[in-house]
């Protein structure tokens, strides 16, 4: 025994490295059984006794080796007596659940003898041509109970699916049936917008009414061969009218005999009067002629376009019979001010022939949210910036500052968080400065914020209305 402790050699009999002394002790601990007779002889349970020691003394004096404490392993609930495992391949993906999942939805198709048409005997899988993306929710369905709706997924196709399998939208879960109802009234409004053309303009005009709405409002797509000349000439009267707008207030110089110097709208009243009426009586005659043409008219009169051809050509009339009042009552100076600025809403008339500016006022009217989270933290930004650099500036005791109030500062943070800088107010302090460079770079990161999402609207709507587009391969240079 000695000669054995002197050795060299490493001796590890503890229980956790001596695999032979555990099931010598675990055949030493365990009990006989009372059918059987003890076979053990007491000089054995003796040794092995001693045996027990003689390693638990050895083991005082050399380390245990560390060991990682394993998981138990999971418990695998038996399944029902005799349950079938089945198999989907769905578009090359397999699928595996049990058939007592599926008997929880009878009415359903997986839970039906429906889907026996689609078994393969060969491999024993039933083979769908179907999305296996959404079939991985719809799968999940049957196992949890709970139908989710992934907000990623095109709300057509996840349709198309619920329909196939014979799942109902009311099955969707509580968590996801806002996103699928906001989604699905998204989309109708898209397909209202991409079908009202069509639902408007007949593939034939046949009555007088309909063939004067193809030529007003079907451009260059309805046909007719007097859609061009409408188009261009609209659009012709739309660009002078703008133009006399601006030119009007260009200062032309003095009347003869005079020094005062005028603006073009005084010095020639007469031309850019007549320019005027010209516009403003073509843009009636073409507001008269949509409202009584178009299929619906109330629709027309409330509507965006409607309501912006109706202000184009208010002010005229309105100015004409203040004009005619104006000797017997006087004092509508400050009113035709007003009426010139409503003039400025005739721009917007550009916007009906132009399809880009109308997929851009789609595409803000559908970042809504985005847009209002920008202006909310614009907000909250430049209250929290104002305040740090009124105190900035107070703190460091600055002699002289532009900063005299937190409302005072608002001016300058919304110009520097815009990186617009015009440099009319200025810290003067070192920590004022270094707020204001913090400020600057708040204001970057805060604006990229919703941009790509912008531009992503920006391009699915683009896409929507030009399908050819879409279609080609350079159309992935949009996005």
């Amino acid at each position: 025994m000695a000669d054995a402790l002197a050795s060299p050699r490493p001796i590890s009999l503890t229980r956790e490295n001596n695999p032979r002394r555990a099931f010598l002790l675990a055949k030493l601990s365990s009990k006989p059984s009372p059918d059987e007779p003890e076979q053990r002889s007491p000089s054995l349970s003796a040794f092995l006794r001693k045996f027990s020691k003689f390693g638990s003394d050895l083991g005082e004096k050399t380390q245990p080796s560390p060991q990682r404490s394993l998981a138990p392993p999971p418990r695998i609930k038996p399944r029902l007596l005799g349950d079938v495992r089945l198999v989907f391949n769905v578009s090359g993906r397999r699928f595996e659940t049990w058939k007592s999942t599926l008997d929880k939805l009878p009415d359903t198709f997986l839970g039906s003898t429906e889907k026996e048409a689609y078994f393969d005997d060969d491999t024993k899988e039933y083979h769908f041509n179907r999305d296996p993306e959404i079939f991985r929710y719809i799968l999940n369905y049957y196992r949890t109970g709970q139908l989710h709706y992934p907000k990623c997924e095109c709300i057509d196709a996840y349709d198309a699916e619920l329909n196939f399998f014979g799942l109902s939208e009311f099955s969707i879960s509580e968590c996801c049936y806002e996103d699928y109802s906001e989604h699905k009234k998204q989309r109708h409004e898209q397909l209202q917008e991409l079908l009202l053309p069509v639902l408007n303009v007949p593939t034939k005009a046949t009555t007088l009414r309909q063939k004067m709405w193809s030529i007003l409002d079907g451009s260059n797509e309805s046909g007719h061969p007097l859609a061009p000349l409408c188009y261009y000439t609209t659009g012709f009267f739309i660009a002078v009218s703008v133009l006399a707008n601006i030119a009007e207030t260009i200062q032309c110089g003095a009347l003869p005999g005079t020094t005062k110097i005028l603006h073009c709208a005084d010095r020639y009243p007469k031309v850019f009067f007549t320019i005027d009426t010209v516009c403003v009586v073509m843009f009636t005659v073409e507001y008269v002629t949509r409202l009584y043409s178009t299929p619906d008219r109330f629709r027309f009169f409330r509507s965006p376009m409607g309501l912006v051809d109706l202000v184009a050509i208010l002010p005229y009339y309105i100015g004409l019979f203040l004009m005619s009042s104006k000797t017997e009552h006087g004092g509508f100076d400050s009113l035709f001010v007003t009426l010139r600025i409503l003039r400025v809403f005739r721009v917007f008339k550009i916007s009906r022939p132009s399809q880009g500016l109308r997929i851009l006022a789609q595409t803000i009217k559908s970042c809504v949210d985005e847009l209002g989270f920008l202006l909310l933290s614009f907000m909250l930004a430049v209250v929290m910036f104002s305040t740090f650099m009124f105190y900035a500036e107070k703190l460091m005791k600055a002699p002289v500052t532009d900063f005299k109030s937190i409302p005072e500062g608002f001016w300058f943070i919304l110009v520097t968080m815009t990186t617009l800088g015009y440099g009319d107010m200025l810290p003067v302090t070192w920590l004022g400065k270094v707020m204001a460079g913090i400020c600057s770079l708040s204001g970057v990161i805060l604006i990229t914020l919703p941009v790509t999402v912008i531009v992503s609207n920006f391009n699915r709507l683009y896409c929507q209305n030009n399908p050819d587009i879409a279609k080609s391969p350079e159309a992935t240079l949009l996005g």
